[in-house]
């Protein structure tokens, strides 16, 4: 195990001797020409560190005015052809890129405006990416491939739009950043005045394995957050997914944690996984002000837990309107008929709207349990859980009758929630809304019993720093029920009631409802980590109980 120092002059022959069990240093320098690591490997007790000294940046020295010119006519290039005109085909193009390497630890680097990327995986296993500073680029980190598998990224910080005003948001149009013909009225691609180099993520895997961490990294003022495409597991035809066990014909972006993370200013989705997706833990997060925290448009997915989440929108994007203006925020994007496999729970959040379109505003979502969120809106008289569903409250029960609303999954969240439709479950929530729950039920959303429509009185929720959390005295307060959530393979877990609504807890609360999850072993049973959760006991081996997951 040796220490080796490199610098910008010398770093590609001092990368290509790297052995198990070194350590790289990089001195102070810029390094200014791409560096590809191909097939280097480390093991799990002797990984392969690289680390930086202070001074040490990566860096392309392309202003976002010379690579923005390149992007805009690459996605014009895209859009003649057919495709949808974007520059996420060219994240190879990368600062620093690992090629079937394995067990490697990044951990204090810095990467200055590095488009399109600034750091790559190709199918790699074991990499652990800590620390690591970003400004402006593209794309922060990509990942690709379905043998890529067991990365982290803990403790990094990105910042793609470094105006003073916040440009981003307050002033760029969101069509010029990711808009189409489609989607804007015809308008295409202005290579001059477009800003296509924008349109990228912290984080952008491409039918990846999975068993990704993605834990307390600050992401700001950038476009997406978290973005995940899956092309690998459409299923043939014929096959029946909802009879498939949890790791019988999945290849790609099962088992994601996504926990201890803030989001500021995303422009479009802060979390996206797309199509296709399994095991989804995400806990413990805050958005802040950020036009679409969650974009779960899915065709096979389930089990996804989201929970502990902290969430507001206080100072909505400020631009004129215009045609793709994209301002009004809302807090789940959704498709149109999305069965799912597994349950997506979402509880114990804690959101607050002081404008925008609300939580659920159109779409559906198959085997939704929403249960015990609080939900503040600084216009009650005008919040929407589900959409365009009428100031219901101004009006008789008999005129805001369910025969008179159409079903438009394009307007509104659907009513078909019965387990021989899309099995969904609202129960326990506390919600400031005046048409919740009464004036909606009537609707046919068929809201559960427990449902409350009234504030959670959250201590300073329209603050400069927001405040959600609760006291004593709020109906919040130790009036959660009872709850019961499904693990991917077959165990569960009871949530006693009496917990707070939303995500502000006792200390120490959460521990046992975070302990329960964790990843499942791939298709050949090879383990993720070492770490194995102690047996269930007896009782719940007798109840026919499966074995349990594998600890993160």
């Amino acid at each position: 195990m040796r220490v080796k120092r490199a610098k910008p002059s010398n770093i590609a022959r001092r990368c290509a001797k790297l052995r198990a069990g070194d350590t790289l240093v990089l001195e102070e320098g810029l390094y200014r020409h791409p560096l590809v690591l191909n097939g280097v490997r480390g093991t799990a007790n002797h990984p392969i560190i690289i680390r930086a000294e202070e001074g040490a940046v990566f860096t392309s020295g392309m202003s976002l005015e010379k690579y923005g010119r390149i992007a805009n006519l690459t996605a014009m290039r895209r859009q003649a052809a057919g495709y949808y005109p974007s520059v996420g085909q060219t994240a190879d193009e990368a600062a620093l890129a690992f090629i079937h390497c394995q067990h490697i630890v990044l951990r204090g680097l810095s990467f200055l405006r590095c488009w399109p990327t600034a750091v790559y995986l190709d199918e790699c296993q074991h990499v652990t990416l800590d620390r690591l500073s970003f400004r402006e680029g593209t794309i922060a980190i990509g990942a690709n491939g379905l043998t890529t598998r067991d990365i982290t990224v803990s403790n990094c910080d990105w910042k793609q739009d470094v105006s003073a005003d916040n440009d981003m948001w307050n002033r760029i149009p969101w069509r010029l950043i990711h808009g189409s013909k489609k989607n804007t009225n015809g308008i295409a691609v202005d290579p001059k005045g477009d800003y296509r180099a924008w349109d990228g993520d912290f984080f952008r895997a491409w039918d990846v394995a999975g068993n990704i961490i993605i834990r307390n990294n600050r992401i700001c003022d950038a476009f997406n957050g978290i973005h995940f495409f899956n092309r690998a597991d459409r299923l043939a035809p014929g096959i029946d997914a909802i009879g498939l066990e949890f790791n019988n014909g999945r290849r790609a972006s099962a088992n994601v944690l996504i926990e201890g993370n803030s989001f500021t200013r995303i422009r479009d989705n802060v979390i996206e996984p797309e199509d296709y997706a399994w095991n989804w833990v995400i806990r413990h997060n805050t958005f802040a002000d950020c036009y679409r925290p969650f974009s779960f448009e899915l065709q096979r997915a389930g089990w996804f837990y989201v929970y502990g989440n902290y969430g507001w929108v206080n100072n909505p994007p400020s631009m004129l309107p215009e045609p793709g203006e994209r301002t009004k925020c809302s807090h789940f994007k959704l498709g149109g008929d999305q069965e799912n496999e597994g349950g997506i729970h979402v509880f114990f959040n804690s959101w607050y709207y002081r404008k925008g379109k609300g939580i659920f505003p159109k779409g559906a979502l198959g085997k939704l349990r929403h249960h015990n969120n609080a939900i503040g809106f600084g216009d009650p008289a005008n919040a929407r859980m589900f959409g365009k569903t009428g100031k219901l409250h101004n009006v008789s029960t008999t005129t805001a009758s369910a025969a008179e609303f159409s079903d438009n999954l394009e307007t509104h969240f659907t009513r078909e929630w019965s387990e021989e439709d899309y099995g969904i479950i609202f129960d326990g929530d506390i919600v400031e809304d005046l048409d919740f729950p009464q004036a909606l039920r009537d609707r046919g959303f068929a809201l559960g019993d427990r449902s409350r429509g009234c504030s959670p009185e959250f201590a300073h929720p329209e603050a400069a720093r927001p405040d959600l959390s609760i006291s004593e005295g709020s109906p919040a307060h130790g009036s959660s029920i009872a709850m019961t959530i499904i693990l991917p393979d077959g165990v569960w877990f009871e949530i006693p009631e009496g917990l707070n609504v939303g995500a502000f807890q006792k200390s120490g609360a959460y521990e046992a409802i975070d302990d329960n999850f964790g990843f499942l072993p791939d298709a050949t049973g090879v383990p993720i980590t070492q770490q194995v959760r102690e047996e269930q006991d007896d009782e719940e081996e007798d109840a026919g109980q499966k074995p349990s997951l594998l600890l993160f």
